[in-house]
């Protein structure tokens, strides 16, 4: 019996650990592969993200709290006046304490991702630690008072959290970028207490596009996130404003106007920020002090304009329940202007977001207020335009209408916005594609010389080159090879093309095979023996370097009027190592977008 029990024990023990085996292999593939899995993934970044966002926001308002001595209750933007002097040693001494993250930075110097390059070129592969120092130093920004928003710095590192979530469970590329959108909905929606929103901001900026294979993640995670920031710090960002109206029909021109003016502002906006930087490349102040330099030039600023310093929400409150005065409203759209400008280019972490949404809602103030003093427009209609210029003025700046006008809907809770709002929005996002071309994060990138437009994945092509896409069965002749070796060598359907190369290897020019032979029969052999291949050789420039990224390369073929290209292993030595035809190129890359259709929308285990 004893004999029976110990030859059934390996047996038993050998299915048991093929069970498991087979367990482990499904539960691998189902984390890695299966839809509704992926959707459970996003529920838990965006409820992550939209925590993070929340605490990020409420520390930087303690901070502000303590920093500025504010009473509870109190917000630091509605201030109207605020203690100078030692309003000026904060900001001075917040300059430098971000100043010595960038010191404890040291000499990594690497370009930082964001979850929108990420997205674009990388598959949304992002850095934990780098996304963390991103987000510690826009909370020391928002946290010391300077005028921006805290964004840049809860956006970061919500998107890191989905990007390490898809790459953890080996998601597939789209599935980590869908991911990395998921962040940042939730993170969105969690701070603003806006999930239409967030989701919106996802599609728009983040992954780029919209598809129905997307949308069940990323809006399962921005209402998760709204979600978790409430319950965890009752975090709701609401704009209470009075009925609004903007009545007889006159909505459209008003709308339509503001949103032109704007587009223009905005475009104003981004460009002192990038001459701000400039300025502070170019004088020679160490990286580590220029946010001292910029926090003591605010400083100076809110001596007088107090309303610059941080986010602005309070005073977009007070602005669309009060009357300001149109000379404060211009005083404040200017300094905040400048301010902003000032922060971010002096070295400062954060965002234009919440600093485009103040600068939209004063710009609209100053609008509505003109109204009136022109018969115009009516207390209620005033309030209207500067909602209207909120979110214009962050359409233009973010570069995501629909965002925008959904987040004007959720903040107010009052549907009668949607028709003059989307004009304004409409009318912003034209202005700044006409004059200017980009938004405030493809403007950066433009100026990295980075042509990324949204999150839309571009990062294949560009990991695609030359050496994936040639063929090597190109044929080489030397350069001194007479006419008549040439066509004995290679009769008529030989081959079409022969590249001819000079004594040291290095590619000459291009032979095409029957024309040679055409001229040959069209002067009956005359003056044949004395002419070497090296002569009749063309199309010397028709040449790409073997690491020449796809994107770069199909626009050879036109501008060089050719429909191949020799492939050489290096400019320096141009040797000869294969060929590249128009043809095959775009075959290729058709190819590789119904690849990732198939991944995108095929059927999923």
């Amino acid at each position: 019996m004893s004999n029976v029990s110990a030859k059934r024990r390996p047996r038993a023990l050998r299915r048991a650990v093929a069970v498991a085996y087979l367990f482990r292999t499904r539960l691998r593939k189902a984390l890695r592969d299966d839809a509704l899995i992926l959707v459970l993934i996003g529920a838990v970044v965006g409820a992550l993200a939209g925590g993070v966002a929340a605490l990020m926001v409420y520390l930087s308002e303690l901070m502000r709290h303590v920093l500025f001595d504010l009473t509870p209750g109190q917000r630091l933007s509605s201030m109207t006046s605020l203690p100078r002097w030692p309003t000026l040693l904060v900001l001075t001494v917040g300059g430098l304490v971000v100043g010595l993250t960038y010191w404890y930075r040291g000499n990594r110097r690497h370009q930082i991702v964001d979850p929108i390059e990420a997205n674009a070129l990388l598959g949304g592969r992002m850095s934990l630690t780098d996304s963390a120092y991103v987000a510690i130093q826009s909370l020391l920004s928002s946290g010391f008072g300077l005028s921006l928003g805290i964004e840049g710095g809860f956006t970061q590192a919500a998107g890191a959290i989905g990007s390490k979530f898809g790459q953890f469970l080996h998601r597939r590329r789209h599935d980590v970028r869908m991911l990395v959108g998921a962040g940042a909905a939730g993170g969105i929606a969690g701070a603003f207490g806006a999930p239409f929103a967030g989701a919106a901001y996802a599609f728009e900026l983040i992954v780029g596009s919209y598809t129905v294979a997307n949308l069940a993640p990323i809006v399962v995670a921005a209402v998760l996130g709204s979600i978790a920031a409430h319950a965890v710090f009752g975090h709701a960002y609401r704009l209470p404003a009075e009925t609004l109206t903007l009545g007889d029909g006159a909505y459209a021109f008003s709308s339509i106007g503001l949103g032109i003016i704007c587009g223009l502002l905005s475009v104003l906006l981004m460009r002192g920020v990038t001459a701000t930087e400039h300025i502070f490349r170019e004088s020679g102040v160490r990286t580590a002090l220029r946010p001292c330099a910029g926090g003591f030039l605010v400083g100076i600023i809110a001596m007088s304009v107090p309303h610059v310093l941080g986010s602005g929400h309070d005073a977009m409150t007070l602005m669309l329940n009060g009357s300001w005065p149109l000379a404060t409203l211009i005083a404040v759209l200017g300094g905040k202007i400048v301010a902003s400008a000032l922060s971010l280019g002096s070295g400062f972490r954060g965002g234009l977001f919440s600093t485009s949404l103040f600068l939209g809602t004063v710009t609209g103030a100053i609008a509505g207020r003109l109204g009136e003093h022109v018969g115009l427009f009516g207390p209620a209609d005033a309030a209207m335009m500067s909602l209207i210029g909120m979110a214009s003025f962050g359409a233009a700046v973010i570069g995501a209408p629909m965002t925008m006008a959904l987040l004007a809907i959720e903040v107010t809770g009052d549907f009668t916005v949607v028709g003059p709002v989307l004009l304004g929005v409409i009318a912003a996002t034209l202005t700044v594609r006409q004059a200017f071309g980009y938004s405030f994060a493809t403007w950066r990138f433009h100026l990295r010389g980075e042509a990324i437009l949204s999150g839309e994945d571009i990062g294949w092509v560009r990991q695609t080159t030359a050496r994936d896409l040639m063929r090597r069965d190109i044929t080489t002749v030397p350069a001194t090879m007479l006419l008549s070796d040439f066509r004995n060598k290679f009769p008529v359907g030989a081959t079409k093309y022969v590249a001819v190369t000079d004594a040291s290897g290095t590619y000459v020019g291009l032979v095409d095979v029957a024309n040679v032979h055409a001229e040959a029969a069209q002067q009956n052999g005359e003056q044949d023996d004395a002419l070497t291949v090296a002569q009749v050789a063309s199309q010397a420039d028709s040449w790409v370097d073997i690491h020449m990224r796809f994107d770069r390369l199909m626009p050879l073929f036109e501008s060089r009027e050719t429909e191949l290209l020799i492939v050489v292993d290096e400019k320096a030595n141009k040797r000869v190592v294969g060929l590249i035809t128009e043809a095959f190129a775009l075959r290729r890359y058709r190819q590789e977008i119904e690849l990732r259709q198939r991944e995108l929308f095929g059927s999923q285990p």
